[in-house]
């Protein structure tokens, strides 16, 4: 089944010219609601302030990292916690994804990554859980 492309993404990166390519490829998938965020602390307050869908968030990044991101998704109240949410990173060690899983995350993606990667891990995502 094909997603809702009219759903509100937010792409989580701290590196500035990473988060750009995520961002052409969401949208050469057919996404054009997205905002952006450069940690976990701004990823919240965009997450705060409603609408988001769906999240793709780096692990790695200061103040905030994904990890920590994902618990306080999982642990909030309503839509929230059942948030779709994709992580990115470069740690591919059985544990990392272990971790991410047993925090409840809804897919998985190792850098580097394709397009049809992105696509078909945001479908994966999408599909376990509904967006608000």
């Amino acid at each position: 089944m094909e997603s809702d492309k009219s759903i509100r993404v937010l792409c989580v990166e701290d590196n500035p010219n990473l988060r750009k390519v995520l961002i052409n490829i969401i949208k050469k998938i057919g996404y054009s609601d997205i905002v952006e965020a450069e940690d976990g602390v701004q990823a919240w307050e965009r997450i705060e302030e409603g609408g988001v869908g769906l999240v793709l968030t780096d692990w790695s990044m200061p103040r905030m990292d994904g990890m920590e991101l994902l618990q306080k998704i999982r642990g909030g109240q309503g839509a929230i916690a059942n948030l779709p949410i994709l992580m990115i990173t470069a740690a591919d060690t059985k544990s990392h994804i272990m971790d991410a899983a047993k925090a409840g995350v809804d897919a998985y993606i190792i850098k580097p990554f394709s397009v049809a990667t992105v696509a078909e891990k945001i479908e994966e995502a999408l599909s376990k859980r509904s967006p608000p």
